[in-house]
């Protein structure tokens, strides 16, 4: 009889403790955690690809001007454009047999 005595006791203690909250409040904030979580997570993926991408892009760019420095290795400067051309000059000059 104690025992059930204390038992009875024991129950009318702990339930005059804290109300439990709302199971759906429960509900609610676990999916806004769980979606908040899933937003960052593909943020960070979503950015990490960016930066690969562009990485991958700026790469290729040095890399095709590092290969338009190497097929020409001498480097000669381009050709310079070509004078006009002179006038007639024969019969103009003196002959150089005539100079003495």
């Amino acid at each position: 009889m104690r025992i059930f005595l204390i038992a009875i006791s024991l129950s009318a203690l702990l339930s005059c403790g804290p109300e439990l909250p709302d199971s759906q409040q429960l509900i609610d904030q676990m999916l806004e955690d769980k979606i908040s979580s899933f937003e960052a997570q593909k943020k960070a993926e979503c950015k990490e690809k960016a930066l690969d991408d562009a990485e991958m892009h700026v790469d290729s760019i040095v890399l095709r001007l590092l290969n338009l420095d190497l097929v020409d290795t001498l480097n000669f400067p381009s050709k310079p454009t070509r004078p006009s051309a002179p006038d007639h000059i024969i019969g103009t000059v003196p002959r150089f047999e005539n100079l003495q």
